[in-house]
């Protein structure tokens, strides 16, 4: 990525980061442009260089926090598990109990991004890094060797990330039915009975 590019990336994210503290501080609706603005310290006509309106800027942030959080998610899961325990079911337990637990332990996180966790599969190419980037691929490869296509990986993957989000949202934000400590073994063997049938579907 050249330089100017990058300086573009990295302005861009600046007002993303600020957007989220006002909206996180203040509310959504409270949160005007000139305010994103002003605490992001640009001019109001650099916001429209990277954003057609609020609405754009909303969209485009829950994009950017799922892709983050997911680089986070990934990082996490992977220094969990032990060298040389990397089949598929370990990988899968790993990855569900780090998601609980961040998402747990960021309550912040998922009030922004809600059940909107799988943003980051459509927009990803511009927020992940090489070396996130390359965790994914390591994913995708144990899907395969497990016996999935790359399609019906990516598919599951989705599916998965919807079911973990949307329970994780209801549980953090309500407590109801279930508390989300009550969830995480469910959760954990929902998604290996899941994965473990999802290549023949």
């Amino acid at each position: 990525m050249d330089a100017t590019k990058t300086k573009k990336m990295e302005k861009k994210r600046r007002i993303i980061e600020t957007a989220y503290q006002l909206f996180l501080n203040v509310g959504i609706s409270a949160t005007a442009i000139d305010d994103v603005v002003k605490n992001a310290g640009i001019a109001r006509g650099t916001f429209y260089l990277y954003f057609k309106d609020k609405s754009d800027l909303i969209e485009q942030m829950v994009f950017y926090k799922s892709a983050e959080t997911m680089k986070a998610l990934l990082h996490q899961a992977r220094a969990e598990l032990d060298d040389g325990d990397t089949d598929f079911i370990s990988m899968v337990r790993c990855f569900v109990d780090c998601y609980i637990r961040f998402y747990a332990e960021h309550k912040d996180v998922m009030m922004v991004l809600s059940k909107n966790m799988t943003s980051f599969l459509r927009y990803f190419p511009n927020f992940f890094d090489d070396e996130a980037q390359t965790l994914y691929e390591n994913i995708l490869e144990l899907f395969i060797a497990y016996g999935y296509t790359e399609e019906k990986a990516n598919r599951m993957i989705y599916i998965v990330l919807e079911m973990l989000s949307a329970v994780c949202a209801d549980a953090l934000m309500y407590s109801e039915p279930f508390a989300l400590g009550q969830l995480r073994q469910s959760l954990s063997d929902a998604a290996v009975l899941l994965l473990q049938n999802g290549a023949n579907l």
